[in-house]
């Protein structure tokens, strides 16, 4: 037997099997996985003296999921009064929906289930006694394609808060946010997002003068969550001595990118912010908006780079092969 012939067979296998191996190996796998909490407990509005009172609100609790390539979720919502629990059922959408309970929250990513969900849910009465909110959206998938998934709480119509006498205005809550965004390939795109609004603004029906500590948009005050207990202030600016503000709730967070994936989580801590004037009796507007959202976009994933050392094989199985069909040729 020719020894060169069995020589430039066998290169040619391994060149093959090389050729075999460096396609197999170049799909990565893809993924990309995205959540947002958004929780508040005992969610109170007091004031120095006398008493307050809301009407013209309705809670609004809503949450909505799609997947892309299965069934989309429409939203749902509950449209309450604002002394009234406002609990929407948890949707989901993707093939993952069966293994995740019902208002459960935060469970590790998996390698398996494909799902986008929302989920949002506000009990008691801000006013009296306080109230529980949460908002909870979450989304992963490890095919190509997309996911979105969104959850929030608001107070809509007109929101009229009443002084029954002149007081100050506190803002007070237990408060927690998780945040965590991550992709398995470079390209996949994860992004999430929460945000907390609530001030005190003008209406037709305030006091006079009301518009004279007011901005251009009639807020009085901005009650405004940011890591900062320093910054907790009126909308002019001033600060106000005491107030408590351990974390930020208007975040957004994401990556693209395996390497850096991002985490922002705490425990329960307490936020509260006093006005550092007192309001006049009478009515004002009261405006409350609490949300979530994730995205998420699986992609193609790249070609992996091959190794050098597979690539000289490759190189040598191609030329073996070349120079035993130009003997057998001849």
């Amino acid at each position: 037997m020719n020894v060169n012939h069995t020589r430039s067979k066998t290169l040619g296998w391994l060149g093959a099997l090389a050729a075999a191996s460096l396609l197999a190996s170049g799909q990565a796998q893809a993924g990309a996985y995205g959540l947002a909490v958004n929780e508040l407990n005992n969610f109170r509005i007091t004031t120095s003296a006398g008493a307050l009172s809301l009407a013209g609100a309705n809670r609004n609790a809503s949450d909505s999921a799609f997947f892309e390539g299965g069934v989309a979720v429409n939203p749902r919502a509950v449209n309450t009064g604002p002394a009234a629990n406002a609990d929407v059922p948890q949707v989901c959408s993707g093939g993952g929906c069966g293994g995740l309970p019902q208002n459960h929250y935060a469970p590790s990513p998996s390698s398996t289930l494909e799902f986008a969900r929302g989920d949002a849910h506000a009990f008691g009465n801000m006013l009296n006694g306080g109230a529980t909110v949460r908002a909870v959206a979450e989304a992963q998938r490890n095919t190509i394609g997309a996911a979105t998934a969104t959850a929030g709480d608001t107070l809509t119509g007109s929101v009229n808060l009443t002084l029954s006498s002149a007081g100050f205005i506190t803002f007070s809550f237990m408060g927690r946010r998780d945040l965590r965004t991550s992709v398995t390939t470079m390209g996949d795109k994860s992004s999430v997002s929460i945000m907390d609004i609530f001030n005190i603004s003008c209406n037709s029906a305030s006091p006079a003068g009301c518009l004279s500590h007011a901005n251009a948009d009639g807020v009085i005050f901005q009650f405004a969550p940011d890591g900062d207990a320093n910054n907790g202030s009126d909308i002019n600016g001033n600060h106000t001595v005491g107030s408590l503000d351990p974390f930020s709730l208007n975040m957004t967070s994401g990556t693209n990118d395996p390497a850096t994936g991002r985490t922002f989580t705490n425990d329960f801590a307490m936020f509260s912010l006093t006005s550092n004037f007192a309001l006049p009796a009478g009515s004002y507007t009261l405006n409350f908006s609490k949300s979530t959202r994730t995205d998420i976009v699986v992609i193609d994933p790249p070609l992996a780079v091959p190794e050098p050392g597979t690539l000289f094989l490759l190189g040598m199985g191609l030329a073996a092969l070349a120079f035993t069909r130009r003997r057998q040729s001849t």
